[in-house]
């Protein structure tokens, strides 16, 4: 794209473990120097994962960069499958196709590298409880782009590109006119996924995640609705690869993000985070919005640096277990896909049930939840280009993936210690209650 576009003249470059020489253009090198961009070096991909996959200690920081890689590569591939229909689609000439060309790549990579720079200490822990109602870590991306210095380095070095601190912001919250790139970003065929699947199977050490990267990206192309909306659509090469991409999320869910040990790290880490924030605030909540730069403040140093303070060997607190690595164990779970009367029921009167019979015992509920199946919503799914030039649902067309049903395990853990027999006993109880 440099070599199409002078004004795009790469600086340095990072030697990325999963995608090679990246290298970024001077507005991305300026965005990546920032403190609210450093910043993720300090905020861990998979939280406390590393206590399991000891590889597994990559950072927000690289993901980053390897999404806006991959925003750009995609992009390009788009452009070059999808030239005639676009001029046909807007009326453009060669001139002004090649000029929106110009833009849409430097506007995917830059929506790529700042899109997850509002993400909290350890990624997710504690998202759904700890964000103000209504909010999540996008949210503050939006917040973070849009009212410090990242915006105005975009709005400076870009308006030639006619872009932005809004526009970025639109296309992450998915109103950008140009529909496709707000799939790009997130969607289920999203790059985010596909460099994070790639990144996390290779720090994990498993091949879970693996699938064929390039084939999808030099497949993809658009189409065009009844509506006149260009929409992201692959081409008939690319069928079985996008199939691998939504097995690989789905074996990852399964065997790496919803692995019971790391899943029992993240419930003391939630409590040890709870208590921080209700410590300095007076309530278990990130500072809003409005308060950005507070917000900016935490990340996995600051709680850990904490943890050290107030780990307390004799009551086995939150930060102790977490400083020590020292968890939970589970006591019961159901299977991946329970039916919902089942799921409840663990959830609620069973966990009563050994509270009751165990009133001495710190006891956790947690459950797994994802939607594997999610590709087959008619507002997510993507058409399948035939070499007969005939179109086909990817979701119906997906035999391979017509199994895939809700995630929603549910597990039970309990702060037994080393007492191998007071864990078996409570188990016990888990069965004979459920049975």
């Amino acid at each position: 794209m440099a070599g199409r576009y002078p004004q795009l003249q790469p600086v340095g470059e990072f030697r990325d473990p999963v995608h090679g020489f990246i290298e970024p253009f001077p507005h991305e090198k300026e965005i990546i120097d920032t403190p609210e961009f450093q910043r993720l070096r300090r905020i861990s991909q998979l939280g406390l994962t590393y206590y399991v996959y000891h590889g597994a200690e990559h950072s927000r920081f690289g993901h980053s960069i390897g999404v806006m890689h991959l925003a750009g590569e995609a992009a390009q591939r788009i452009l070059q499958n999808s030239k005639d229909l676009m001029c046909e689609e807007f009326n453009w000439s060669d001139k002004e196709f090649e000029e929106q060309s110009r833009r849409i790549f430097v506007l995917a990579r830059v929506a790529g590298l700042v899109h997850d720079v509002g993400h909290p200490p350890f990624s997710h822990a504690g998202q759904a409880r700890f964000f103000p109602e209504k909010l999540d870590h996008e949210n503050y991306s939006q917040e973070i782009v849009l009212s410090t210095v990242i915006g105005e380095i975009i709005d400076r070095t870009l308006k030639d590109f006619d872009i932005s601190k809004e526009k970025v912001v639109d296309l992450l919250r998915g109103t950008h006119p140009i529909g496709f790139l707000g799939e790009l970003v997130s969607s289920p065929w999203d790059v985010d996924k596909m460099d994070y699947l790639l990144r996390d199977s290779h720090y994990c050490g498993v091949g879970y995640g693996n699938y064929d990267l390039s084939r999808i990206v030099r497949s993809l192309t658009l189409y065009s609705d009844e509506a006149g909306s260009m929409k992201l659509a692959i081409e008939e090469g690319g069928f079985q690869c996008l199939e691998g991409l939504v097995l690989a999320r789905y074996f990852m869910f399964t065997q790496v993000y919803f692995h019971e040990v790391r899943r029992a790290y993240d419930l003391v880490l939630e409590d040890l985070i709870g208590e921080l924030l209700e410590e300095r605030y007076d309530t278990a909540k990130y500072p809003g919005p409005a308060a950005i730069e507070d917000y900016l403040r935490w990340d996995d140093v600051e709680v850990l640096a904490t943890a050290r303070q107030k780990a307390d060997a004799d009551s086995r607190n939150a930060a102790w277990m977490v400083r020590n690595r020292r968890h939970p164990k589970m006591v019961f779970s159901t299977l991946p896909h329970p039916d919902r009367m089942e799921a409840r029921r663990a959830f609620g009167p069973l966990l009563k049930h050994v509270k009751t019979r165990f009133p001495d015992v710190g006891l956790w509920a947690d459950q797994a939840t994802d939607h594997p199946e999610r590709y087959r919503r008619e507002d997510v799914d993507i058409p399948i280009q035939l070499e007969a030039g005939r179109w086909v649902s990817f979701a119906k067309t997906s035999y391979a993936l017509a199994g895939l049903a809700e995630i929603g395990q549910v597990r039970l853990y309990a702060d037994v210690g080393d007492k191998t027999s007071l864990q078996d006993e409570i188990t016990l109880a888990c069965k004979t209650y459920m049975a």
